[in-house]
């Protein structure tokens, strides 16, 4: 279950840091200040930080390569 949630977890974060970055964001923590100025929950903490965004990023883009 906590596998499924956190697969959830990292697909909604990350769209949206692809949002901050598309948009030209791409310092982790202008990305971490935005995303808890907007309210948008960290998994298993209380806020966002830089190394929380970095870690979704990198996160996904392992999910992306295994399938």
């Amino acid at each position: 279950m906590e596998r499924a949630l956190l697969e959830i977890f990292l697909e909604a974060a990350g769209a949206l840091i692809d949002q901050l970055v598309e948009a030209g964001i791409h310092d982790p923590a202008d990305i971490a200040r935005r995303l808890n100025r907007r309210g948008f929950p960290c998994f298993g903490r209380p806020r966002w930080n830089a190394v929380a965004v970095s870690t979704v990023r990198r996160r996904r883009q392992r999910l992306a390569e295994v399938g």
